[in-house]
């Protein structure tokens, strides 16, 4: 029997079935549904957890494009969204910029205490609140959250405190795995692809209607142009 004390269900684990494989299907669809507030741990969750720098001193961090996506998407649907880091990041803070996102908290040296102020400042409950972490600084920030995801290169006692473990490792597309299980809850997904496959489908009829007419232009000029030879 898996227990999770950050407050999910008891189930039973097949033999044979990682912790990992049990928990990514164990949350039903209203838990994601509910969420309004998804926060993230930084270094791990939306980077690998690599710490480069340059001759300078200066820190490089990565950053996946898909995750940037996923989480404008949120934005766009309505979602509120914060990064919780324990490392002050100037790379990070110019990231968090770009995607017009609402909340970045970098040095924090208490998760759980910054949640808490978010969760008064937007008025959200516990319920309404999904964190996704990596590594045991993210715990007490769990301890704030009703819905706690672990990546899935996360340590073991992060992973055993999740209510959903990713696919994919940190910084190369959990957290979109994570934007998607929430705006397809939400049946705001569906709504986004709907809206892409109009676009593609409009650029292909204006990509045929352009062809045809320049060909038909080209058919009407060359009289022309052979009368001008």
């Amino acid at each position: 029997m898996f227990s999770n004390t950050a407050g999910a269900a008891n189930f039973s684990i097949p033999s044979g079935v990682t912790i990992e494989a049990a928990v990514q299907d164990a949350v039903d669809r209203e838990r994601w549904a509910r969420i309004k507030l998804l926060a993230l741990d930084v270094d791990g969750v939306l980077t690998d957890g690599s710490l480069c720098f340059d001759e300078n001193g200066s820190l490089l961090q990565t950053f996946y494009a898909r995750d940037g996506f996923g989480l404008v998407a949120a934005r766009r649907a309505g979602l509120t969204i914060a990064w919780i880091s324990g490392r002050a990041s100037r790379v990070a803070e110019k990231r968090f910029a770009e995607l017009e996102l609402h909340d970045c908290i970098l040095a924090c040296a208490d998760k759980a205490g910054a949640l808490r102020d978010l969760q008064a400042r937007y008025g959200f409950e516990r319920e309404d609140c999904c964190f996704v972490g990596d590594d045991l600084p993210d715990l007490p920030a769990f301890s704030m959250c009703g819905l706690n995801v672990a990546v899935a290169d996360a340590v073991a006692e992060v992973i055993a405190r999740a209510d959903y473990v990713t696919r994919a490792n940190g910084g190369r597309g959990a957290v979109r795995e994570v934007v998607e299980r929430i705006l397809g809850a939400q049946n705001h997904w569906d709504e986004l692809m709907s809206r892409f496959t109009e676009q593609e489908i409009a650029t292909e009829s204006s990509a045929t209607e352009s062809t045809e007419s320049a060909t038909s232009a080209s058919e009407t000029r060359a009289p022309t142009e052979n009368l001008q030879r």
